[in-house]
């Protein structure tokens, strides 16, 4: 009696005849999940790679996405302004530009002012609280007089002995503050072509992928761009009732001369996720505790905390909405990941990347975050065109000369004409004088 043959690994697979036989034995999870991880290992490597090269031209890379951002704040602006307006696209552009810097350099002038007309008075102030901090440490704790003197002639002497850290700690001030102004011009060109002729750049940069990945490329970016510019609108509008909250409590507090420069300093610092409240509130309580002690101090941590609450819990997730819905917990981790990556600026530019990347992925994986933005029909027809053929111009003395040329040539042919005329006339009139010749004779 014959035992029946076992099957073979290619009969059990038809589909890995055309493997090795060491390949055909490995299950098929595992070949699947080794693809997936090469593949996987080198997105990564790539991502890096990027990372590392945009780390490298900070510079640079930083005033380019201060400018998108603004530019997702005011393309709106521009968009109105060229439809029901007289002014084109680039002069609307330059408008909002100009009322941009005008805004933001006003503010800062008003603030600036106020500090230094309040600098005396802070500094008078700050000096009486250190001085009776001081005699409340000498009389709770029992600390002689003469361990601070010891302390603070140890501090000038280190202070003397690092003159040359200073100094070169001053030269590399003036060069940051050389690169903040460089990146300020970076950052104002770059708004102002993005402004006036953003769309020609997006077409040209989706022109260079293939054409069948044009159509869902830029539809997908359309939905970040919409993310991104609610994400702005939200931001501002957050920045500005954290602000004003905490200058009206300030107010209330009996220091409203730092109305303004607190007001700024507190907007500013919105924009930086979790951190950024935090920093701008110690501020603004440390102010409260210099001018007029404890007690309002405590009461400003009580505004502090409530104003930062009602931000969080009712404008947040009143106004950001369903564009940039993001959990909670992406929003910790991405900036703890920016700050990782890039410090302040990696904080900065954390969220708006990731809402911009979620609404992207969201639509390419067929989930419309933003299905009333529908489909640009006029892009789609421009992507999917045929291109054009390119023209030669040539210049004013190739025309010249081709002119030239065309017509010595259609002289010439003009007197070829004529010869031939001539000729066909003489030969018609010898054939007749030849005909006649014989009817004479006969």
């Amino acid at each position: 009696m014959t035992t029946p043959r076992r099957p073979t690994a290619e009969a059990e697979r038809p589909d890995d005849a055309g493997l090795a036989r060491e390949v055909a034995e490995i299950p098929i999870g595992v070949r699947r999940l080794g693809a997936w991880s090469w593949r996987l290992i080198v997105i990564v490597a790539a991502v890096a790679l990027i990372m590392w090269g945009l780390l490298q031209i900070t510079a640079i890379v930083i005033p380019v996405l201060i400018a998108v951002l603004i530019a997702s704040l005011l393309s709106p602006l521009v968009t109105l302004l060229s439809r029901h307006t007289f002014l084109g696209r680039g002069a609307a552009s330059g408008v909002a530009l100009i009322g941009l810097v005008v805004v933001i350099v006003g503010m800062f002038t008003l603030a600036s002012r106020q500090l230094f007309e309040q600098a005396s008075d802070i500094y008078d102030k700050a000096f009486t609280g250190v001085q009776t901090l001081t005699e409340w440490a000498n009389t709770t704790f029992n600390i002689d007089s003469s361990m601070l003197d010891k302390a603070t002639d140890e501090i000038l002497s280190k202070l003397q002995q690092n003159t040359d850290s200073l100094v070169s700690g001053a030269f590399s001030t003036a060069a940051v503050v050389g690169n903040i102004v460089t990146g300020i011009v970076i950052a104002l060109f770059t708004l102002f072509f993005l402004l006036s002729g953003g769309s020609s750049i997006w077409r040209w940069v989706v022109g260079l992928l293939p054409t069948a990945a044009r159509g869902p490329a830029h539809e997908s970016v359309r939905r970040g761009w919409k993310a991104l510019s609610a994400y702005m609108r939200t931001q501002i509008m957050v920045a500005a009732v954290d602000a004003t909250g905490i200058a009206i409590g300030m107010m209330f507090l009996g220091v409203g001369s730092y109305v303004v420069p607190i007001w700024l300093l507190v907007f500013l610092f919105s924009f930086v996720p979790l951190v950024g409240a935090i920093v701008s509130g110690a501020i603004a309580v440390l102010i409260v505790l210099v001018l007029q002690g404890w007690v309002f101090a405590i009461i400003m941590v009580a505004v502090v905390i409530a104003v930062q609450q009602i931000e969080g819990n009712v404008l947040q997730p009143f106004l950001m909405g369903k564009a940039v819905e993001l959990h909670p917990l992406a929003v910790f981790l991405g900036v703890a990941a920016g700050a990782m990556i890039a410090g302040i600026p990696g904080a900065l530019f954390a969220i708006p990347l990731i809402a911009f990347v979620n609404a992207t992925m969201l639509y390419m994986t067929g989930r419309d975050p933003s299905p009333e933005l529908g489909i640009d029909e006029e892009a789609e027809a421009h992507f999917l065109a045929p291109p054009k053929p390119k023209v030669h111009e040539e210049s004013g003395r190739a025309a010249k000369r081709r002119a030239k040329a065309e017509s010595s040539r259609a002289k010439d042919a003009a007197l070829r004409e004529e010869s031939a005329e001539a000729a066909g006339s003489s030969s018609g009139g010898s054939r007749a004088a030849d005909g006649d010749g014989p009817r004479e004779q006969s």
